[in-house]
């Protein structure tokens, strides 16, 4: 009879396929949420088998255990109703729930065999008896939940998991860009050596659950499942509000709302009060967001690729916040404190290391980067929509606590953490694609930025990336232009003083440039006399002029030595850093254990625990040299010890004589007014400057050309020439994104001229750089340890081939001291002269000798008027070779000559002009007795190659 009594139930109330869940709210006997205790019908099955008939009405159908399991209905209604209602219904046809009376962790499936979650396609999703589990990231909010409230919550969620599932597939929402760019998921082939589908991050805490780590689909379910059924939603005080899940992942749940309303199918609550974030982010006073450039030094090649970062800019609040307190965003590669060895470079190469996300501050970056690395930073402003700078935050924060990454030196590295970062910020279907598939430039990332176009307020278009001439200047570049500010100071005293006093100081003067630190100490205590001396010598009306000069000229001084002084600090770290033996912060010791603390630190939101929020490496480096053991330093590292001791102390002198100064002869200059007219100075000279240098790097360069050989014996061909680089920059380059004008480098540099033919074309010669680099960059006087500190250096390894040499093949490595003869502030004119050594190998079909002697190299650039890039370039050389077999030395001479010009920049391409004549020379020189027999002809013999080329570049 209760069979009947249901029957007569179901069929005498309207059921709405829509919204098949409403069946008990019509019968007003069975509430949403109620349990079967507080039914009114007669017999709690009927209720039962009511509400398991109304969920498949609903497109969910319960069989066997799971449709005589009330809880289990119970959780599967309230499941279904954390979706938005028009989602309830699953697509696909009926979703069967089978209940299993083994247990795994959570009460679901892992997708194995012995476990399955789904069975027959979709048509089956599997549950089983509730376990907890011992996965980290899937429990670490329920800490406060009872076993039975966890159970609750993950029923809920496996409703929502294969609901949600099946609207993925249908509706293809983890497949957006929005979407996978978020985590970096990456199809098969997508990238050299990804045979399937991966992802990015790589961090568990990343994920909702471990299973979302397996693909973007269940990376998209997991987290529909948390977000949709999180955990305060079992129990209002289960996690505190900054803990909750649409406080954690902005990113996700905006792109999973997005895809909800966009598809019609409901919107989600709004986010709601995050105050940790909020008060971190301060969106009501954000300007504008930063890329900085971290750029070379010139001397080291180790840096020269430069480094990227992030720094968000606030306008100022109420309370004033110092420059050493803004805060900048570091990506970066955590690598503990491991000697940098061979395993630490081969670990950089092969990803055995994690890039991370710091929020660090200004003041720790400069001291690291612009004292102790003396590395100076270049400033461009990322012009970003309102909603995107809020979006970059969140990104900042979400990616802070869960953004690790495989680092890899030449492709997964600053420059393309930037471009994940950004990614998942810039709006409207807007993406950025990496510069390069094999390698990822950080010059070359500001290259990409620089080609989005963004539409500004009054409709123009203008490029994503602006560049401020005003750049974060380390102490030693202020030192080389405080160097050269001294001696304009000096010289301008001529005609204001006695000449006597004026050479005291010039005395005084050659002593502050010696590299002893004692001496310039001693030269320091004579300043005060010899100014005195000046001031008294000069003429009345010039003693304004005087004093001002006098001024400036200790003051710079002063910058020299304080670059001295982070110098030598920078030594001491790295000697205390190789004497350690054993070091006693967990955090300190290898990249994993770093990693491990960190992740574990940024877990929750207690302020007691987010100690490490900022990391200075540093000032970590130096807590950890407290504690560490060591062993005693050797004489030459005792020697550079005592030598920075003694740096230390000069710098303390210059400033004490610099205070005693401006307090009593020099106390009329303001010297509030000299800081601010040194800074004009800068940025006027910074804005010159980048008004005519190039924006473009020199990474990913093409330029075609038109030639004309002249063969010996034979009449003049034409040709057609190809040149490409995966980097390739000159000296004296003037390039925004690019290295130092001191600094060439070139790798995979290649130029092919072809002779135009019917059928294939022939090959007349060939050149390719391997890897080359040049360095006129010196150290200042009082930096000098050797005499190879007063020289520029470089060397390369190149392949080259042509017709017209007596042995078509040759490889060849070089290297050379230069010696500067001439230069300007920004080598855009400079003259050099090389000497040094060459080593090749030449080789023909049947034939290969090796070789080697000394080469004499001359280097010569002339800025030209307008654009920085215009410039007439000189390179000639000269190498007497022997060659293995030979009774006789093989010379070898060329010289080139090229003028560049720049012709301006129509929409978004700029073309570079090039000429260039260029003559090189291969034989013997045979001694003769007679001086009628002075012909050319008759004492040079060998070959000779002589090319004009007319090449277009279109960047």
């Amino acid at each position: 009879m209760r069979w009947l009594r249901l029957l007569a139930l179901v069929f005498a109330l309207p059921v709405h396929a829509g919204d098949a869940l409403s069946v008990r709210a019509q019968a007003g006997v069975v509430p949403l949420g109620a349990t079967g205790a507080n039914v009114d019908f007669a017999n709690a099955d009927e209720a039962l088998a009511l509400r398991v008939h109304a969920l498949e009405q609903a497109g969910v159908v319960l069989r066997g255990a799971a449709a005589a399991n009330a809880d289990l209905v119970t959780e599967v209604e309230a499941g279904l109703e954390a979706l938005p209602p028009a989602m309830r219904r699953p697509p696909g046809g009926p979703l069967e729930l089978v209940l299993h009376a083994e247990a795994a962790p959570l009460g679901v499936g892992d997708g194995s065999p012995a476990r399955p979650d789904w069975t027959e396609g979709r048509a089956r999703f599997h549950l089983y008896q509730y376990a907890p589990s011992d996965e980290r990231r899937a429990t670490l909010r329920l800490s406060r939940l009872t076993d039975a409230e966890s159970e609750r919550l993950w029923r809920r969620r496996a409703v929502v998991h294969a609901v949600m599932q099946r609207w993925d597939d249908a509706k293809g929402w983890s497949g957006t860009p929005a979407w996978r760019r978020l985590s970096g998921w990456m199809k098969p082939f997508e990238r050299p050596l990804v045979w399937k589908e991966e992802v990015r991050l790589r961090y568990a805490g990343a994920f909702s659950r471990a299973m979302g780590q397996r693909s973007a689909s269940l990376d998209w379910v997991t987290f529909a499942e948390e977000l949709l059924v999180p955990v305060e939603s079992l129990r209002a005080d289960a996690l505190p509000v900054d803990d909750h899940v649409r406080c954690q992942e902005f990113s996700k749940a905006r792109a999973l709302t997005e895809q909800l309303d966009a598809s019609g199918l409901g919107t989600l609550p709004p986010r709601g009060d995050c105050p940790a974030f909020e008060a971190w982010a301060e969106l009501e006073s954000l300007s504008h967001f930063e890329v900085l450039l971290v750029a070379s030094t010139g001397r080291q090649p180790e840096s020269l690729f430069g480094h990227l970062l992030l720094r968000p800019v606030w306008h100022e609040g109420e309370v004033p916040r110092g420059p050493a307190f803004e805060r900048v965003v570091q990506l970066v590669a955590l690598t503990g404190m491991e000697s940098k060895g061979l395993g630490y470079v081969v670990k950089g190469m092969t990803g055995a290391y994690d890039t991370v996300f710091l929020t660090g501050t200004m003041g720790d970056l400069s001291h690291e980067a612009l004292e102790l690395e003396q590395r100076s930073i270049r400033r461009f402003r990322l012009r970003l929509r309102p909603g995107e700078d809020a979006r970059m935050l969140e990104r900042v924060w979400e990616l802070e606590r869960r953004g690790y990454m495989g680092y890899y030196f030449f492709t997964d590295n600053c420059a393309s953490a930037l471009v994940f970062l950004l990614n998942g910020a810039l709006e409207g279907g807007r993406e950025l694609r990496p510069p390069g598939t094999l390698w990822v430039l950080p010059t070359a990332t500001l290259d990409t930025l620089a080609r989005v176009q963004v539409e500004e307020p009054g409709g123009e278009m203008s490029s994503l990336l602006e560049h401020i001439p005003d750049a974060f200047e380390s102490t030693g570049d202020r030192s080389v232009r405080a160097h050269s500010a001294k001696k304009e100071a000096l010289d301008a005293l001529a005609g204001h003083v006695g000449a006597d006093e004026l050479a005291r100081l010039r005395g005084v003067h050659a002593r502050l440039e010696s590299p002893e630190p004692q001496v310039r100490a001693q030269a320091y205590d004579d300043l005060p006399g010899v100014v005195a001396a000046l001031m008294h010598s000069a003429k009345t009306a010039s003693r304004d002029t005087v004093r001002a000069h006098l001024h400036a000229y200790v003051a710079h001084a002063v910058r020299v030595e304080r670059a001295a002084v982070d110098r030598a600090d920078g030594e001491r770290l790295r000697i205390e850093r190789e004497r350690m033996l054993a070091v006693n912060v967990s955090v300190a010791g290898s990249a994993r254990a770093g990693t491990a603390e960190r992740q574990r630190v940024f877990e929750t939101e207690d302020a007691l625990q987010r100690r490490l929020a900022v990391l200075d490496r540093a000032t970590l480096l130096k807590d950890a040299l407290a504690s560490a053991e060591r062993r005693p330093p050797t004489p030459e590292e005792l020697q550079t010890l005592v030598w920075a001791e003694r740096t230390e102390a000069t710098f303390h002198r210059a400033t004490d004589v610099q205070g005693t100064l401006n307090d009593g002869l020099l106390a009329t200059v303001d010297p509030v007014a000299f800081l601010h007219a040194d800074r004009r100075h800068k940025v006027a000279a910074e804005t010159a400057w980048a008004e005519g240098a190039l924006r473009e790097s020199g990474a990913g360069r093409v330029m075609v050309a038109l030639g004309v050989d002249f063969p010996e014996g034979a009449a003049a061909r034409p040709l057609v020439g190809l040149r490409t680089a995966g980097m390739a920059e000159a000296l004296g380059d003037a390039r925004l994104h690019g290295f130092q004008p001191s600094s060439e480098l070139r790798v995979l540099d290649g130029e092919l001229f072809l002779l135009p033919r019917w059928g294939l074309p022939k090959v007349v010669a060939s050149d390719l750089t391997l890897l080359g680099y040049r360095t006129l960059l010196r150290e200042l006087p009082q930096f000098r340890d050797s005499f190879w500190d007063s020289l520029g250096w470089g060397a390369e390894a190149r392949v080259a081939s042509s017709d017209a040499r007596l042995l078509r093949y040759r490889a060849s490595v070089q290297a050379e001291a230069l010696v500067v003869l001439d230069e300007d502030a920004r080598f855009s004119r400079f003259t050099t002269v090389g000497v040094g050594g060459l080593a090749a190998v030449h080789w023909n079909r049947d034939v290969l000798t090796p070789a080697a002697g000394p080469r004499l190299s001359l280097t010569h650039r002339m800025g030209l008027f307008g654009s920085g890039a215009n410039a007439v370039r000189l390179e000639a050389a000269y190498a007497p070779t022997w060659r293995v077999g030979d009774t006789h030395f093989t010379h070898e001479a060329g010289a080139a000559l090229q003028v560049e010009m720049w012709l301006g920049r129509v929409g978004p391409f700029g073309v570079l002009l090039t000429p260039r004549a260029q003559v090189r020379w291969e034989g013997a020189i045979s001694p003769t007795p007679h001086w009628e027999a002075l012909s050319p002809s008759t004492w040079l013999a060998g070959s000779a190659e002589r090319r004009l080329a007319l090449g277009f570049e279109v960047r």
